[in-house]
């Protein structure tokens, strides 16, 4: 029995916006189709029709795709449909994003497919147009993408709105909303029926959604820092400087030390094509040495001079944050006596000053929410955390990602 005559039962809505939430993941080809395999055996698990497709699914991503689509995606449409067109936009925006080598990772596993899933006429000659010049394995994601289209209409997805999280619905409703527009262009334009439309309209149609989705979906820049205190207070300071992450597509991602940052970062710079910005504290002289090393044209390393974030601060700055974070436990600074240093590491100073106030350790992930909630103008942003700003305005003032 093929993927064809099995009736599969339809997903809620749930189950529907965790398949789309896969979709639209920053996330490399082959992971994102190791969590596809997973989505569709779990609603394979369901039915004992589909024991045949479950094992080829391991091996055949033209299977996988197919199926995946025929569970999540629309049903009873003409080819293209208004989710085919966006589906490869978003396929588009994935060969923006990753770089060869990590397409080739995922191609690797199933370069061996020779089969192919029967399109119509209009959508191979579709995928062909928007494949010219581009690898085996770009041409490959694109109609595995195809074949794995979600339904993007989302009639039912208002109902999410109190269960799942702010920025995941974010990015949902940023489809359905280009979704809206695709749609309403195409009956303003008296063609409601995409079949109807030259191919080259409908690669138009695909390229413009595209440049709608870039730098929203998926991010332009990724700047790796060590702590989850770095990725709590940059996107706050950049906006009191003139900055917003969100549209400028600017992804902070929280590593774990500076280990991890150098760790991280040769991991994922051969396999994406955005630009890179690395932040060290000031004693990671070993992991800064081996970004280095390894610094592609379009990446920069930005080594603060400061160990620890609230380092960066002016001492009357950080007295300031310290009496504004101390009142949330109906504390105060002048209750006992202090010492801390007006420059240099603080780090032994500020624990001795929460332990005497019976609060335990210095709260550095409180004491970051509370930089957020206290500093209000650009004047506010430590001489360090402009310097990264400036490396991250810099990168995007560039231009164009890397490309190789």
């Amino acid at each position: 029995m093929t993927c064809e005559e099995i009736v599969f039962r339809k997903p809620d809505v749930n189950e529907l916006f965790v398949a789309a939430l896969r979709q639209l993941a920053f996330e490399e080809p082959a992971s994102r189709f190791a969590r596809m395999r997973k989505t569709v055996a779990k609603q394979c698990a369901k039915n004992p029709d589909t024991k045949p497709i479950l094992r080829s699914i391991e091996s055949n991503y033209l299977t996988l795709a197919k199926t995946f689509g025929q569970i999540f995606g629309p049903q009873n449409v003409e080819e293209p449909s208004l989710s085919q067109i966006l589906s490869l936009a978003i396929a588009l925006d994935d060969l923006r994003v990753f770089s060869e080598t990590a397409l080739t990772i995922w191609y690797q596993q199933y370069q061996h497919i020779t089969d192919e899933v029967q399109l119509s006429a209009k959508m191979q000659a579709l995928l062909e147009l928007l494949g010219q010049g581009c690898s085996r394995a770009a041409q490959a994601w694109l109609r595995a993408c195809l074949l794995a289209t979600i339904d993007w209409r989302f009639s039912e997805w208002e109902s999410l709105n109190q269960t799942e999280k702010k920025e995941d619905l974010e990015r949902v409703l940023l489809v359905q909303e280009i979704f809206r527009e695709l749609k309403a262009d195409a009956l303003a334009s008296g063609h409601a029926a995409l079949p109807l439309l030259p191919v080259e309209v409908l690669a138009d149609k695909v390229y413009e959604c595209a440049k709608k989705l870039a730098g929203k979906l998926r991010p332009n820049l990724l700047l790796l820092v060590e702590g989850q205190t770095e990725a709590i207070v940059l996107p706050h300071f950049a906006r009191l400087s003139g900055l917003s992450f969100s549209q400028l597509g600017v992804e902070v991602i929280a590593s774990g030390g500076a280990k991890q940052v150098a760790r991280r970062y040769l991991t994922i710079k051969d396999t994406v094509r955005l630009p890179i910005v690395c932040v060290l504290d000031g004693d990671a002289e070993h992991s800064a040495e081996l970004i280095e090393d390894a610094l592609r044209d379009c990446d920069q390393l930005v080594s603060l001079a400061v160990v620890e974030l609230e380092d960066s601060y002016s001492y009357e700055q950080l007295l300031y944050l310290l009496e504004e974070h101390l009142a949330r436990f109906g504390q105060t600074l002048s209750q006992c006596e202090f010492a801390l240093p007006e420059s240099g590491r603080r780090k032994d100073a500020l624990n001795k000053i929460y332990r005497d106030r019976g609060l335990g350790d210095f709260d550095k992930i409180g004491f970051a929410n509370e930089v957020v909630a206290s500093c209000k103008k650009s004047t506010d942003v430590p001489l360090e955390m402009a310097i990264v700003l400036d490396a991250v305005r810099m990168t995007l003032t560039l231009g164009q990602p890397f490309d190789g």
